[in-house]
């Protein structure tokens, strides 16, 4: 069952029976457009867990059935309206292709909130991770005053790392999510400067 948040007229509203979710717009970028999950995304979003190089070094289990599809969009949309400004968004081009999703979460710490995303591999190498990642740190930092984002990614995913530096994220050592080791990385409001330039080895593939 879904629970009804605490807010049933803002924009994380429970979807009604017979109704969806209101998928209301966060935030356009250059090229991409950022909304809420609804019920009508759950075949994109199955098809992006059950895409094998998408769901590849993750830290957590990859959403791969409508069932799963479904539990995440009712999550996101709890989140949309217990916390408002945090939760997971679909990510479309300018054409209106769905490209994945983004994703700012506390899911361990009520104060520490994790930048994530995940997209199919027609989005690789175009730089839309970074540029969705950009618009979210902004979000984060300008829009919601949030003192820090936390970065995490599987020690074997190689494109993360990078990624997040370029974003200004550093190293902060090792931690678990969901049972598994990952490498954790910090980026505090103050050092957040837009996106850096591109070094050695950097690469805009997104994984988790």
């Amino acid at each position: 069952m879904v629970d009804t948040p605490a807010n049933p007229t803002g924009p994380g509203t429970a979807a009604s029976p017979g109704r969806d979710h209101a998928g209301h717009e966060l935030l356009r970028t250059r090229r991409m457009r950022l909304r809420g999950l609804r019920h009508a995304d759950l075949f994109e979003l199955q098809a992006l867990g059950r895409d094998a190089r998408s769901s590849r070094a993750l830290l957590d289990a990859p959403v791969d059935t409508l069932a799963a599809a479904a539990a995440l969009v009712d999550h996101a949309n709890r989140v949309y309206a217990d916390r408002p400004g945090l939760g997971i968004w679909r990510a479309d081009d300018a054409q209106g292709r769905f490209l994945g999703f983004f994703s700012l979460m506390a899911e361990f710490a009520a104060t520490e909130v994790e930048i994530g995303t995940r997209l199919l591999p027609i989005a690789w190498g175009r730089g839309y991770a970074l540029e969705g990642g950009a618009a979210l740190c902004t979000h984060a930092f300008d829009t919601l005053g949030l003192p820090s984002l936390l970065g995490l990614c599987d020690p074997h995913n190689r494109s993360v790392p990078p990624l997040l530096a370029r974003l200004g994220f550093v190293p902060d050592g090792e931690t678990e999510q969901f049972g598994n080791r990952a490498l954790r990385f910090i980026l505090a409001r103050s050092e957040w400067a837009g996106v850096r330039p591109r070094g050695r080895g950097a690469d805009s593939r997104p994984h988790d």
